[in-house]
């Protein structure tokens, strides 16, 4: 790929510009960049936030090495995650009951910035920043999360890119493993006086765990870099920082929406039909960002960031037959009538003819950009006794997505797709159907203002956001404008009371919103929900436990039509679900014990327990829904999921496992639908790591996913029954220079 030579280009500045290092004045530039771009804050004996939050250290991210996000939150409590592609390259998340649809219910960000291609426009994360390149990662969940809207329906995930050290150092990282898994990742930071550099590089590529009929490729390729500038400055007790951020990624996969039947599954779940030989996404991503930070006092100080976000991608995959027989319904009956026919030109045991049986594949093109400038203020006092601190925030943001859509058909000819034109020769005959030409533009001004109040035993904390959202829709087939505006308020309290030093009891409501996209129609509702929580957590430096009971209760749900969800036509509308309750309770602990002066065995344990009911009859004609009858449950969403992970750890190695368990889901919340009916399999997993180090600069480890080499059914959407990763032996290397 083009970026292979960016990056061995990357490696080589790291290593001239390390010849050129010269000694440090060793800062605290590292706790200070931490601190900014923080949202819980640091570790203490007992927690005191106001609302339920989670963070994931650098320590426990470099544990067992994932790269695939989903496998990073699964010791998540509350989080949910629905697999696609085994690899985590397009995440479904969700956060408390939120659809887990491309993540899109759930506010994302990178160093406390917006990261989704078009948060407001278009808010499906097709592009997720690579999780191998993070060294922290902060779920939020409750009244804690109104400050980072769009969504503060679930939650917020916050991921932290490496900060510039303050001493001259790097580290390269090389692993392979099954399936050609390879990995190369290095970084390179030299610090002096009042500046700083970081620059990173890091490229993911595997063969693919599944299996075209003809032995053609299944992979992808992911690369990024990134580059990061500081410049300190201490003038007269005035603290400040400058910090300029770029980063440009890109990947090719050879992916596909095209699943299996459940008689080829049970045979062979890594299958897949020549009908998907010529899918393949292809992605670049850009990002520029400059920040400054100025601590006037100790008391006082403001956070400013512009930013500005590019994503071009186009996705070339099969989308249908041309007829309105979808491809779901005939791999669910691949026996009955002209599904027979249909199926068998999928796998290639049938010629195509030019008609009702010719595959139509689809480009998916999209561009997407995102900009803004945010600044946050905060103000600390103390008070009679009380400590106060007020935070006032305020963003300025625009995003926009392009479609241009197109179809082509092309015919399955002994065992190849070649394109109608091709195939009688006539190549001047355009055949490409245009579907989708339009334009999403929003603007948004968000203002947040958030109060605490400490005081002995008791914190208090009281926000509220407020969004004022403009879209515009651009019909350009039609030649038709739909304009649409929404002002949105959320606001939330929360409270923690402090029994004794090991123990206290938290509580908190807050509303919660999900803004419309540009273009839906009038009688499409904005996602709105109160949320609440109440739950005890314990502390006693050596131990940490918590346990939240939470309750969201949904005026109005909304389900979004993309292609992900088995949609193919009236992609991007969006449909009122009207009232829903999802309940449930999160509990997790982790402590470690000491065998001895030089080995411990660490415990962490996880689990959450969700229930959902619609609270109306309705007919609808999302494909997930369809007729929906009151205490229906929402689907992707398990009842019982958990996570224990445990090991052995010495002075200079550790040993560590991890058992995952999550309950089977429904695929469809109602009947006459789609995969009514349907659930996914179970999921019992193990992932296990070791790593060795052999002297201050090398380190040497080696994980297996995967461990008993399940493959269940982890979704059959779009188009089929779809398998989660099989097991894989990695083993890889770190050295530091």
């Amino acid at each position: 790929m083009r970026t292979t030579s960016s990056l061995l280009l990357a490696f080589a500045t790291l290593n001239c510009a390390n010849a050129l290092a010269q000694e440090v004045k060793p800062t605290d530039k590292t706790d200070k960049q931490i601190e900014i771009i923080s949202i819980i804050g640091q570790a203490q004996q007992l927690k005191q936030e106001t609302g339920s939050a989670y963070i994931l250290d650098k320590k426990q991210l470099e544990q067992f090495e994932f790269d695939d996000i989903h496998r990073v939150l699964q010791s998540v409590p509350g989080v949910y995650i629905r697999e696609e592609d085994g690899y985590g390259l397009r995440p479904n998340i969700g956060i408390r009951g939120a659809t887990t649809e491309r993540s899109s219910k759930i506010t994302i960000m990178e160093d406390g910035v917006l990261i989704a291609p078009a948060p407001y426009a278009a808010p499906a994360a097709y592009y997720f920043p690579n999780a191998a390149r993070m060294t922290g990662i902060e779920i939020l969940k409750g009244p804690s999360a109104i400050s980072y809207g769009p969504n503060t329906v679930g939650g917020a995930i916050n991921m932290h890119s490496r900060a510039i050290e303050d001493e001259t150092m790097g580290n390269i990282e090389l692993a392979y493993g099954s399936d050609s898994y390879q990995k190369a990742h290095a970084f390179y930071n030299y610090s002096k006086d009042n500046l700083g550099m970081l620059i990173e590089g890091i490229r993911l590529s595997s063969d693919g765990f599944k299996a075209l009929d003809n032995d053609g490729d299944t992979g992808f390729a992911k690369n990024e870099l990134l580059f990061k500038l500081n410049y300190e400055l201490n003038d007269d007790g005035i603290y400040q920082l400058w910090q300029f951020k770029a980063g440009y990624g890109d990947e090719e996969s050879n992916e596909t929406y095209l699943g299996l039947t459940e008689a080829d599954f049970k045979k062979q779940p890594n299958r897949r039909y020549l009908g998907s030989q010529n899918d393949l996404m292809t992605w670049d991503h850009t990002q520029l960002q400059l920040g400054h930070y100025i601590e006037f006092s100790d008391n006082l100080n403001i956070h400013t960031q512009a930013y500005r976000r590019d994503f071009d991608r186009d996705w070339g995959k099969l989308n249908r037959f041309n007829t309105n027989r979808s491809i779901q319904t005939i791999l669910q009956s691949p026996d009955t009538g002209l599904n027979k026919i249909y199926y068998d030109v999928l796998t290639g045991a049938r010629d195509s003819q030019i008609g009702t049986d010719s595959l139509m594949f689809g480009h998916n093109d999209r561009q997407y950009y995102s900009q803004g400038i945010q600044s946050k203020l905060v103000w600390q006092s103390d008070h009679f006794g009380s400590e106060n601190e007020l935070e006032v925030g305020v963003r300025f943001h625009q995003d926009q997505v392009e479609r241009n859509h197109f179809e082509n058909p092309y015919l399955m000819i002994q065992g190849e797709l070649i394109s109608n034109s091709q195939h009688t020769g006539d190549v001047t005959n355009d055949d490409t159907i245009t579907t989708i030409k339009n334009k999403d533009t929003v603007d948004a001004i968000a203002t947040h203002v958030n109060y605490k109040l400490a005081f002995e035993q008791l914190t208090l904390t009281g926000g509220l956001r407020i969004e004022s959202i403009n879209g515009k829709s651009r019909d350009l087939l039609n030649n038709t404008v739909n304009e649409n505006s929404d002002t949105l308020v959320s606001p939330g309290l929360g409270a923690f009371y402090k029994v004794n030093d090991k123990f206290g009891v938290l509580a908190g409501v807050n509303k919660g919103f999900v803004p419309n996209s540009p273009g839906q129609s009038d009688d499409i509702d904005a996602e709105e929900s109160w949320n609440y929580e109440f739950g005890f957590r314990y502390g006693d430096g050596a131990s940490q436990g918590e346990v939240v009971a939470f309750f969201t209760d949904y005026t109005n749900l909304k389900g979004s039509c993309t292609f992900s969800s088995g949609c193919l036509t009236n992609v991007d509308q969006e449909f009122n679900g009207g009232a829903v309750e999802v309940n449930g309770i999160e509990a997790s602990y982790s402590s470690q014990w000491q065998i001895n002066d030089n080995i411990a065995i660490p415990l962490n344990i996880n689990y959450t327990y969700t229930q959902s009911e619609f609270q109306s009859d309705f007919l609808s004609t999302f494909v997930q829904w369809g007729d929906v009858s009151k205490g229906d449950s929402l689907p992707y969403m398990p009842e019982n999921q958990w996570s224990i992970e445990t090991g052995l750890q010495g002075d200079t190695w550790k040993v560590a496992l991890i058992a995952k368990h999550v309950d089977k889901m429904q695929e469809a919340a109602g009947e006459r639908t789609e995969l009514s009916g349907q659930w996914t399999d179970a999921i019992n997993q193990i992932d296990i790591s070791a790593y060795k180090q052999i002297d201050d600069d090398l380190r040497v480890y080696a994980k297996i996913d995967n461990l008993t080499d399940q493959q269940k059914i982890v979704s059959r959407r779009p188009f089929g029954a779809r398998a989660g990763k099989p097991r894989q032996l990695t083993v890889g290397i770190k050295y530091d220079f």
